[in-house]
């Protein structure tokens, strides 16, 4: 009953999507310009909900329980620097959906109450932003069948490398692979993996074709990856909010993807970000090719 009732939300949501004519390239916006979405042609939906500077002079800044404002610099800037290389490299473009109103005020990566700490004029446009989302999601599945959902967002942590969520944790992670195997219902990648019996989940993590793997080898650190399985137990981590939990969840089932949690210098900074954005379309473009078997 409970998959039948999401999948009859999610039917809904898809008729909105499809009754609008939504233009590829197009950026649309809501009035304030705090939410941005641009329409893609390739399967594959990055979403940028902490790289907004927007403030708002007449707003308290977020106080609730759990509130956190840190601002993830230069995430937005990123996700336009990938979307410019798709464009000159293939002529493709990812839907891309970002916040521009600052985290002080709203977070667009947790449920309605928190992102807003009660806030009801910034409803809307959690709404707005999640909607964005919902409909890319639609029009890309509707063509492709399956798509990618990548959130996007920085860390500061110390160690430079990329931190890749698939809704594990540290702990699952240093698990012999055996035992990890067992947690792909639980991980984001469990509907790539529900449609490939031929996959498991190690091979989607810390395989020869994993993405960790693949971008690992074009010069951009990541953990999970072949060369770094896991976080130790003293290193922090990130393993995937809100948003990946919500988009690659059953309510979801032709959506799969992760949580990338980059660092600064060498991926968001000015000198690394056009390096880093070749890396990342590369690595996309073997990624698609192996595992959705499709070619931009």
């Amino acid at each position: 009953m409970r998959f039948l009732k999401l999948s009859l939300l999610f039917l809904l949501i898809s008729g909105f999507a499809y009754a609008q004519k939504w233009e590829v390239g197009k950026t649309y916006t809501d009035d304030e310009k705090w939410t941005e979405f641009t329409v893609g042609n390739i399967p594959l939906i990055i979403s940028v909900p902490h790289g907004g500077i927007i403030t708002l002079p007449n707003e308290a800044a977020r106080d609730c329980k759990g509130a956190v404002t840190v601002t993830d610099s230069k995430t937005i800037e990123l996700a336009k620097e990938i979307e410019k290389v798709f464009l000159e490299k293939y002529n493709a473009r990812p839907f891309i959906i970002l916040s521009n109103l600052s985290r002080k005020h709203l977070d667009q990566n947790r449920d309605i109450d928190e992102a807003t700490c009660g806030n009801k004029a910034l409803e809307k446009t959690w709404h707005q932003f999640h909607d964005n989302i919902d409909t890319a999601i639609a029009l890309a599945t509707k063509k492709f069948g399956k798509a990618i959902y990548i959130d996007l967002h920085g860390h500061g942590h110390t160690k430079q490398r990329l931190e890749l969520g698939y809704n594990l944790t540290a702990t699952d992670l240093r698990k012999p692979d055996v035992e990890k195997n067992q947690l792909a219902e639980k991980s984001s990648v469990a509907n790539l993996l529900a449609s490939h019996k031929n996959l498991d989940l190690v091979q989607l993590l810390t395989g020869e074709t994993a993405f960790g793997t693949l971008i690992t080898s074009a010069g951009f650190d990541a953990v999970p990856a072949k060369q770094d399985v896991a976080p130790l137990e003293e290193d922090k981590y990130f393993n995937g909010g809100y948003n990946t939990r919500r988009y690659t969840s059953i309510k979801y089932p032709n959506v799969f993807g992760w949580q990338i949690e980059s660092n600064f210098k060498g991926v968001r900074d000015a000198a690394g970000r056009p390096a880093f954005a070749k890396a990342f379309v590369e690595v996309m473009a073997q990624y698609f090719k192996i595992h959705l078997n499709t070619s931009f």
